[in-house]
């Protein structure tokens, strides 16, 4: 009963672009120079941890010390915020024994590979004042809670002039990089924590900057012929 032409006058199709939905390499190396001159506070920790995993914002925070072994970070678990019941109550978080992907089936997480400069990020969260069984907290003990790093992190990007503030966007990032790395999609699944078609339909796509790779390589394939 209703004509699409009329239907779409009243769509959004003002998406963002790709860039806009991923940290650069510049920008990722103008967070790190920031963060680690702040080393101090725990959320640049987190930021430093979460460009070199992908992890999600309540995984990070639900990291513990004792998650962290053999070569390999195991993710099993998140924060989540805790619905409220009366308009007046406080936000608060919880923990859940399950990672967003495991939520209606647990399969007891997934395993990290600590690189180089993931094991660096990891060695300025265990030098944190204080002492908490968790890697990011503050110097009384307590954990960083999503709201205050997702905060901060917004707060830290502006002040660079970055445009893109969230967290997501170290996960698409760092699936990039995968990319670059030879890294095959079903084992991207399997460092990420999501399924083959989420992977193909929201991380892996070919902007400006993946665009400029690919000139270079066959630039050099021209040469060799």
């Amino acid at each position: 009963m209703i004509k699409s032409d009329d239907y779409f006058k009243f769509c959004d199709f003002s998406g963002k672009t790709n860039e806009d939905s991923s940290f650069s390499e510049q920008e990722i190396d103008m967070l790190r120079k920031y963060c680690l001159e702040h080393c101090q506070n725990p959320h640049s920790a987190v930021i430093l941890v979460a460009m070199e995993t992908g992890m999600r914002t309540g995984e990070l925070t639900a990291l513990r010390k004792e998650d962290i072994q053999d070569g390999f970070i195991h993710v099993h678990r998140q924060q989540t915020k805790i619905p409220k019941t009366d308009v007046n109550d406080c936000i608060r978080f919880t923990e859940v024994n399950y990672t967003k992907n495991e939520r209606a089936n647990p399969k007891g997480g997934r395993l990290i590979p600590i690189t180089k400069l993931c094991q660096q990020a990891l060695d300025i969260a265990f030098q944190l004042e204080g002492d908490s069984e968790y890697v990011f907290h503050h110097p009384n003990g307590n954990r960083v809670l999503n709201d205050s790093y997702e905060y901060y992190l917004r707060r830290v990007c502006k002040r660079l002039g970055i445009t893109t503030t969230h967290n997501h966007a170290f996960r698409v990032a760092f699936n990039s990089r995968l990319i670059e790395a030879g890294v095959t999609c079903n084992d991207r699944c399997l460092i990420l924590g999501h399924s083959m078609q989420t992977n193909e339909r929201h991380y892996s796509f070919s902007d400006k900057r993946r665009a400029e790779n690919i000139k270079n390589m066959l630039k050099s394939f021209e040469k060799g012929l």
